[in-house]
């Protein structure tokens, strides 16, 4: 039982690392105030907002919704208002990522 327990405390170490990793930085569309909402979808409560241009970290996706990492929290925001670069005050629109 012992080595069962040892093995799960390591396993579960090595997939928030994986995870951790994986993490990928994204920046909120200029212009925009993004709903970050409690799971995958308009059906959830919005819990907070986003101003344009707040870096953030997709840590997955369901669905065209992101799951994103922001002071240490988790939200869910449309991926498709995310954008892979930092707000560029000099005119164009970047692409989105679009899902």
């Amino acid at each position: 039982m012992k080595k069962l327990l040892i093995s799960a405390a390591i396993a579960s170490a090595t997939l928030m690392s994986a995870s951790a990793a994986t993490a990928t930085q994204a920046w909120v569309e200029h212009g925009i105030s993004l709903n970050a909402r409690s799971g995958p979808g308009t059906s959830y409560h919005v819990v907070a907002k986003f101003n344009p241009c707040t870096p953030v970290h997709i840590v997955g996706w369901s669905h065209g919704w992101a799951k994103v990492s922001y002071n240490h929290r988790h939200y869910w925001v449309a991926g498709k208002y995310l954008q892979k670069h930092a707000c560029n005050y000099g005119g164009h629109k970047r692409k989105g990522y679009g899902y």
